[in-house]
């Protein structure tokens, strides 16, 4: 009972100031995040995401130095010797040293990363042949969802090349095939009419920042003549507008008889003359 009364009760309030630095480090790090959000009038902008990559990976790690504090300030009211625990540990995490410099060697890429800004949450990126949106990052690892919604949970330290496909702007690229027998010129002008029309649009022109271009003849495939239109549009707005181009394309060539391309295989059949017996 003595010893409930002199320890105890430091151990409940160091608990309850564990709880409330938990939820204050919470309730700060979503204010100043929001505040520099509102800095912007621009939604889901560069500065958003990145902002909430940083706080996030700053919450993180308050978090982990909340908790790790309060179990050394239990520890300590219990009557455990924290040094020989700290040096046992540092002996364990000498024998695990394989281990322990993977471990600091993810958290010193994450903060590269965070540092250099090479992406943030919500971009699409691609890493190790594996592309997806981030959905979270912390100084250990990257979570990128993919098109299947996959969630894929990448060391930092393994990551080597990124490829951003949501930094400052993105390109709409779409491959028209026509077939030989099609005049060209015409299938250039009916695509380059498709482009202008795009800017018309007026929920398609919010995606873009160029106007269309057609570029002409693109290669001379097997079995097309390969035409290119392209457009610069808005971050990551890119998918969206390839589709729509396709969709118009598919209407207005069939609308014009122009005809599309596919593989096929002409067969010439000979009939030779009988022969006379």
């Amino acid at each position: 009972m003595t010893w409930l009364r002199e320890h105890g009760l430091v151990i409940f309030i160091t608990l309850v100031v564990a709880v409330i630095a938990y939820y204050l480090v919470g309730i700060l790090t979503r204010a100043i995040s929001r505040r520099i959000q509102s800095l912007d009038d621009v939604e889901d902008s560069e500065l958003d995401r990145r902002t909430k990559t940083i706080f996030r990976v700053i919450h993180s790690t308050g978090v982990v130095i909340i908790i790790s504090t309060a179990i050394m300030m239990i520890l300590t009211e219990l009557g455990v010797a924290v040094t020989p625990v700290m040096a046992s540990v540092g002996f364990v995490g000498l024998a695990f040293g394989l281990g322990a410099q993977t471990l600091v060697k993810d958290m010193i890429a994450g903060l590269f990363i965070l540092i250099e800004n090479q992406y943030t949450v919500g971009d699409v990126v691609e890493i190790g042949g594996i592309t997806g949106n981030v959905e979270q990052m912390t100084l250990r690892a990257t979570a990128l969802r993919d098109l299947y919604g996959t969630v894929h949970v990448i060391p930092n330290g393994e990551i080597r090349i990124v490829a951003n496909k949501s930094r400052d702007w993105s390109r709409a690229i779409v491959d028209v095939g026509v077939t030989y027998e099609e005049d060209v010129d015409t299938a250039v002008q009916t695509l380059q009419e498709i482009g202008d029309a795009l800017a018309a649009d007026e929920a398609m022109a919010l995606l873009l920042q160029e106007t269309a271009v057609v570029t002409g003849i693109e290669g001379l495939d097997q079995w097309a003549v390969r035409l290119r239109i392209m457009v610069k549009t808005l971050p990551n707005a890119q998918f969206e507008v390839q589709r729509y181009l396709r969709r118009q394309i598919r209407l207005v060539f069939a609308e014009k008889g122009i005809e599309l391309a596919f593989p096929r295989q002409d067969v010439m059949i000979l009939n030779e003359p009988k022969k006379e017996a």
